[in-house]
């Protein structure tokens, strides 16, 4: 059995692969971090020390566009191993998966018409009820000339080099035939981990050791209204002093989304500060614990959370108005 070649954007989609890598025949198998990925250099030796993949940084922002004219895909595919500094070997794979072929890469792939596998980017996304993209790309006039002669670009499983598209439920997605649609679900995958795997993915998305006693802990997840345009540095840092001040119980833990800079370290000195970076889905499947509390200010991120025995959703006028108190 080949190696599969796994490609991927997000630090959602390198948590899948490795698992997924980590159970198919043939590794260790090969993942290619696009630019895209958060810290992808310190990313990659971390995932390589693990054995089960073999990482390739691509740079895809090097690529200044699409190639038209006689020969496109030959001569852009060309271009893209120049500038990006990568060529893919097809026959040295098994099977190659892409979450995203709405990319460079996955352009790259329909160049080399390398008969790809799409994979969901988020759980149940070919089964949600508004998959507008997909519909408005078939009522684009020249959709079937592109179907049925590989020429241009078709997104979402409809290029005729995808050749499978994976759902978590094949059953009801509507969106392609049955012979074009595999149920691979990554909710069963992330429910069935062992402590091996569970361990091995601390080792990738944990940059510091776990607390030995972390029973009973507080799990804050705060975001950027600083960003947002909302409030002041300063009154934010005040406002989830506060709201630690009132909620926390145990130990503290902090792990913040990806666009808030905010130094909470400095913030919480005793505090155990997750990576931002890390996919959520660690913190539902993959630590040795559950939270006693988990507290979050005016964000959807509890939506799916179930490592908290009790989760605590603050408007952001209970969350300031703790301040005085």
């Amino acid at each position: 059995m080949k190696p599969n070649l796994y490609i991927c954007h997000t630090a959602y989609q390198v948590l899948v692969d490795l698992l997924r890598a980590g159970r198919a025949e043939g590794g260790p198998h090969t993942m290619v971090l696009s630019a895209a990925v958060a810290d992808a250099e310190a990313l990659a030796v971390r995932l390589d020390k693990t054995g089960v993949v073999q990482t390739v940084l691509v740079d895809e922002t090097r690529w200044p566009g699409t190639v038209t004219g006689p020969l496109a895909a030959l001569r852009a595919r060309r271009a893209f191993e120049k500038l990006c500094g990568w060529k893919l070997d097809r026959g040295r794979y098994e099977n190659v998966y892409i979450h995203n072929d709405w990319s460079v890469l996955g352009r790259y792939l329909q160049d080399c018409h390398a008969g790809y596998i799409l994979c969901e980017d988020t759980f149940g996304s070919t089964l949600g009820p508004d998959q507008h993209l997909v519909t408005d790309q078939r009522a684009a006039p020249d959709f079937a000339q592109k179907q049925n002669s590989g020429k241009g670009y078709l997104y979402w499983g409809d290029s005729p080099w995808c050749k499978l598209v994976e759902s978590e439920d094949a059953s009801r997605c509507t969106l392609f035939g049955p012979e074009k649609l595999v149920t691979d679900s990554k909710g069963a995958l992330l429910q069935s981990l062992t402590d091996a795997e569970k361990a091995m993915v601390r080792t990738v998305f944990l940059t510091q050791p776990l607390p030995e006693q972390a029973e009973g802990a507080t799990l804050l997840l705060p975001r950027s209204f600083v960003a947002d345009g909302l409030m002041t540095q300063e009154h934010q840092d005040a406002m989830f002093r506060a709201v630690a001040a009132r909620y926390a119980v145990g130990p503290l833990f902090i792990k913040t989304h990806p666009r808030d800079t905010t130094d909470y370290q400095a913030l919480f000195p005793d505090a155990v500060i997750l990576e931002r970076t890390m996919p959520s889905e660690v913190l539902n499947f993959c630590l040795p614990f559950t939270f006693r509390r988990a507290v979050t200010v005016q964000s959807f991120v509890l939506r799916g959370f179930t490592a908290a025995e009790e989760k605590i959703l603050l408007t952001l006028e209970e969350a300031q108005a703790l301040i005085s108190q």
